[in-house]
Parts: structure tokens; C-alpha cells; sequence
């Protein structure tokens, strides 16, 4: 390793190994047992895609829901990456891949504890291929290399499991965590039942069977208080952090040993994407301060107000549009002509301003919504509706059940009234006895 000076003369011999094929390198890694966590990897990808996904003309075909959720770009999970990949086609440039590894490798050399010959082998590897680059496409390429990547512990999906909260949410859908969950095996269902959320729990708070046993007398209610009393919070609907507890739980990742990521990152990246960042986040907050003034349009993320049913914001225009008594206070002549301009003026602002009745029924735009989303807020308002029927349907049982006995009574009454004055006199039907 002596050959290299300094870290920047080994970057500049880096650019010449990317002609080595991702199959020869994945060889040579795996003989000399180099291998990477996949939090590595996330970042390798992430920084390769960058300028691609940034890239103006793109940009501008994106949604403003993207748009907002790109702003925690530099966060992404190995999942959303890949799923930008795939959905807008971006060139992958295998080349580039490449040299950040080798810089990357290269700069933890310490860390990874190689031998002297790996460095030789890659030089060697270099001389076997001409400058022709490698072209593949990233789904090509990540079967290929996945063998060097591993799963650290306390992570999921190249993310340490603590940073996966609210804010970091707000970059994915329901749809996304769904499909994440299944890229690890695990069905992520959109309600769970009592059973599951005890054994959810039991997991958490490492219960013993007996301390389990007693939440099974517990209604989900009171489940649900007593995890938040603990700090814990989560709800059998289950909204984006309650499905990340779901893959964690499933994962068996509670009281997992957290791996701390001793690596270094200071590779060359490319400059121009600190710059293309910095604009589309200038061009994002320009973008946003309309919205604010506009109470009828509603902010993105949409999925955050339908899956978390937060209350929806106050509409402030109504309470400070000016009310039509206010000229009838500013102009009060005596004059009969100025009366009767007054009146003309008020009945056409009332005819202008839109009745406040009508503003707050502001229905959501269905386009805004995913899938997933748009499946959850059917699924709810059918079970709204389920409930409201069987109340109703119980409500009927009950009448008629109160209307029957009434009528038996008063029948009965009637009979009895008519045995003892008519058929019988004196003497009850049935031999009940009399007590007057």
C-alpha cells in the first residue's frame, strides 16, 4: 500500500480500474474476503443515481408529492432508490459505481484490514481489459455484487432501525413500506388483530407468559394506552411507524445489537450535485409559500393526513372575511340617496361572498392518493358504515323485541280482564289467584 502517497493519488488510479467487469471484481472481493455492509452500499448507490435524478428536465416531470419527499434524498433506504431506478428508467452507470467503491475500500483500508496484494491483484486485473466500459443495467449488476453485501445488525433496508421515525417517514408511502416489507419476507397487512399486537407486546417489553396471559383480558383499548404509558406507540390500524415495528417484530430485530458504522466517506464526489440540491430546495420553499395563503388546497404529503386521521388544519379566511354589517356601520347618512346606494352595495357583497356553510365541505382529491391509500381510506369508510348498519340493526331488534312484550301485556290484560267479568266471573285465567 506504500505505492499510493496519499489518498488522491490512489483516486486518480481508481478511474483506471473501471474497466475491471463486476464479475471479476465480485471474485476478487470474495478471495480476499472483503465484504460490506449494506448501508454501504445505500450510499454508493445513492451518490452513482444523484445527478440523474436531479437532473432538470427529469426533475420537472416529477410531482410536487416527489418533489417533497426527494428533500430527504440524502437519507434513502436502499428500497427507494431502487425503486427510482425502475420507475423513471435512470441510466445506472456501472462505471461510476465502481470508482466509488475502490475509492471507498481504499480509504477504509484500516477498517477492512486487507492484505498488500489485494491492490496488486486489481492493477494486474486492469492490464487484462482494454479501455472499453462496462454498460449493465442495475438489476443485472445488483444480483451480481449482492454476495458482497450483508445485512448489519440493528438495520433494515441499509438504515439503522432508531432513525427510522416519523420524519424519515415522510419519504415513503404506505404503498413503499408495504413492498419493503415484502422485499424481506414479511406481509405487512394493514390491521392487525388483538393476538398479534399482544404478541407484538410481549416481544417489545420482554414479557414472561403469565405477564402475557393478563393482556389477554385487556380490551385493544386499553392494550393500546398501556404500551403508550410505557412509551410505546402503536395502534391495530397501522399507520407508517406501526409498520415498521411490524417488520422489526417480524424480523426478530428487538434487542438486536445495534452494528455502529465505523466506516469513513470521504471520497471525491461529483460538486455540481451540492449546487443542483441547493436550487431545487431554494425552488421547493418558493413553491410552498402560495400554498399557505390558499386554505382549499391541500399540502402534500396526502397519505400522512389519511393514514395518521389528523384533524384537519382550521381555514382561517372564514373567520376573517369581513361580515356584510360592516357597511352598514361605515356609511350612516341621514341622506335617503346615500340609504339607498348603502343597501344596493351590501346586497351585492352578499351576493358576491360565498356562503361560509359551503366552504369547510372541501372533499379530498382521490388523484393525490395511492393505491395503497386510497384501499385503506375504502376500507374504513366501509367499516364505518358496517357499524352504523348492525347499531341500527341491534336498534330494530330492540323496538320490536320492547313492542312484542308490550303487546303480549296489554293482551294478556285484556283477556284476563275479559275471563274475569265475561267467561269466568270472579276468577282469573290460567288459576292464577286472585289478591283483591
Amino acid at each position: 500500500m506504500s505505492k499510493f502517497k496519499s489518498n488522491e493519488e490512489y483516486f486518480a488510479f481508481s478511474k483506471r480500474l473501471v474497466v475491471i467487469p463486476a464479475e471479476d471484481l465480485k471474485n476478487l472481493l470474495l478471495k480476499h474476503k472483503i465484504k460490506l455492509p449494506l448501508y454501504v452500499h445505500a450510499f454508493l448507490l445513492k451518490e452513482t443515481i444523484r445527478q440523474n435524478v436531479f437532473e432538470e428536465r427529469l426533475y420537472d416531470t416529477y410531482t410536487d408529492e416527489l418533489k417533497f419527499r426527494l428533500r430527504g434524498y440524502d437519507s434513502y433506504s436502499v428500497f427507494p432508490l431502487e425503486k427510482l431506478i425502475q420507475k423513471y428508467n435512470l441510466d445506472f452507470e456501472v462505471s461510476r459505481y465502481k470508482e466509488l467503491l475502490f475509492d471507498f475500500i481504499f480509504i477504509n483500508r484500516d477498517v477492512l484490514k486487507y492484505k498488500n496484494n489485494f491492490l496488486s491483484d486489481l492493477e494486474q486485473l486492469q492490464h487484462n481489459y482494454t479501455v472499453d466500459l462496462e454498460v449493465m443495467k442495475y438489476s443485472d449488476f445488483n444480483l451480481l455484487l449482492r454476495e458482497i453485501f450483508y445485512h448489519a445488525n440493528g438495520h433494515l433496508d441499509g438504515v439503522l432501525i432508531t432513525k427510522w421515525d416519523e420524519d424519515f417517514l415522510a419519504s415513503y408511502t404506505l404503498g413503499d413500506l408495504k413492498a419493503l416489507g415484502k422485499n424481506y419476507g414479511v406481509s405487512v397487512p394493514r390491521r392487525i388483530n388483538k393476538s398479534k399486537l399482544i404478541a407484538i407486546l410481549s416481544a417489545k417489553f420482554k414479557l414472561t407468559e403469565d405477564e402475557s396471559l393478563l393482556l389477554t383480558k385487556k380490551s385493544v383499548l386499553d392494550l393500546e394506552i398501556y404500551a403508550k404509558e410505557k412509551g410505546f406507540y402503536i395502534s391495530i390500524d397501522l399507520k407508517k411507524r406501526d409498520m415498521i415495528e411490524y417488520i422489526e417484530f417480524s424480523l426478530g430485530m428487538y434487542h438486536q445489537d445495534r452494528a455502529r458504522d465505523i466506516f469513513g466517506y470521504d471520497i471525491p464526489l461529483v460538486t455540481k450535485e451540492e449546487a443542483a440540491i441547493s436550487d431545487i430546495e431554494d425552488e421547493l420553499e418558493v413553491k410552498e409559500e402560495p400554498v399557505k395563503v390558499e386554505p382549499i388546497v391541500i399540502p402534500a404529503p396526502v397519505e400522512e393526513e389519511v393514514e395518521q386521521q389528523k384533524e384537519p388544519e382550521p381555514e382561517p379566511v372564514l373567520v376573517e372575511e369581513p361580515e356584510p354589517e360592516v357597511v352598514k356601520e361605515e356609511i350612516i347618512e341621514p341622506e335617503s340617496e346615500k340609504v339607498e346606494e348603502v343597501v344596493l352595495v351590501e346586497e351585492e357583497i352578499i351576493e358576491e361572498e360565498p356562503k361560509p356553510e359551503a366552504l369547510p365541505v372541501q372533499p379530498i382529491d382521490e388523484s393525490l392518493l395511492s393505491t395503497e391509500e386510497k384501499e385503506l381510506l375504502d376500507e374504513k369508510i366501509n367499516q364505518i358504515i358496517k357499524r352504523y348498519y348492525k347499531k341500527r340493526r341491534r336498534r330494530r331488534i330492540t323496538w320490536f323485541i320492547v313492542i312484542a312484550l308490550i303487546v303480549l301485556i296489554v293482551g294478556f290484560a285484556g283477556y284476563s280482564y275479559y275471563v274475569y267479568t265475561v267467561g269466568n266471573p270472579g276468577n282469573l285465567p290460567f288459576g292464577l289467584p286472585v289478591f283483591w
